[in-house]
């Protein structure tokens, strides 16, 4: 019986690696946008603090200038995370993109499967069709050797 051989091999080899490969970059992508949501959280919780540490100055009497010195920290802190925002929205952007061309990857890899499975059921239905040939083949040889040539009984009769 013969071997299936899939014509697109390479094909399907190349579409699988840019999967793959569509597939990290989707991870990294995942990744840095975890990390800047994270460092955004982080700045928030500094804020936080911040604050907390400027009602406990206020409340105990602290210097104009310790508090004013914890203000524009604040400030600094509140552009941070503007500045994280902003970052995050990037992030979300390549982790998009990231997503459309790993989709795109995985719908060209599963065309290649579907022609892979079409060329595969055309092959298991070829080889089905030469194996009843055989058979055929097989049982007529073997009822002329039993009975003589079909033809010459019939030209006898």
């Amino acid at each position: 019986m013969a071997k299936f051989q899939f014509q697109l091999q390479a094909v399907e080899k190349v579409r699988a690696q840019k999967e793959q490969k569509m597939l990290e970059e989707l991870s990294v992508s995942q990744g840095k946008y975890q990390e800047k949501i994270a460092k955004k959280k982080e700045l928030l919780n500094k804020k936080q603090e911040s604050f907390v540490r400027k009602n406990e100055l206020v409340s105990r009497d602290a210097s104009i200038n310790e508090i004013r010195l914890l203000e524009e920290y604040i400030t600094g802190v509140k552009q941070n995370i503007i500045r994280a925002d902003q970052e995050i929205i990037r992030a979300r952007r390549f982790l998009d993109q990231a997503m459309r061309q790993y989709i795109h990857a995985r719908r060209e890899r599963m065309m290649i499967d579907r022609l892979k499975e079409k060329a595969m059921n055309e092959f298991k239905i070829e080889q089905n069709r030469l194996e009843q040939k055989e058979l055929d083949d097989l049982i007529t040889m073997r009822a002329r050797l039993n009975h003589g040539p079909i033809e010459a009984e019939e030209e006898i009769a």
